[in-house]
């Protein structure tokens, strides 16, 4: 939502009912996402070593995950 020039984000409308499935599915997103990440920690912490298109297919998904983070720290 686009702020004009001195509107503090107190004075925008909020939500007025937050959709108890949004927070279920973020949650278990979140989860899914936490044991991924310590599951390549494990792997990368054996000294696996990773082929170029593993290697590729990583960069990819922290690229678009580094993206996603930044438009969602914008709003």
């Amino acid at each position: 939502m686009a702020q004009i020039a001195g509107e503090t984000r107190l004075a925008q409308p909020v939500r007025e009912m937050v959709d108890a499935t949004d927070h279920n599915e973020t949650d278990h997103t979140l989860r899914e996402f936490w044991k991924s990440t310590v599951a390549l920690r494990h792997v990368l912490d054996r000294g696996r070593s990773l082929s170029d298109q593993e290697l590729r297919l990583l960069g990819n998904h922290f690229h678009a995950l580094q993206m996603t983070y930044l438009r969602w720290k914008r709003r």
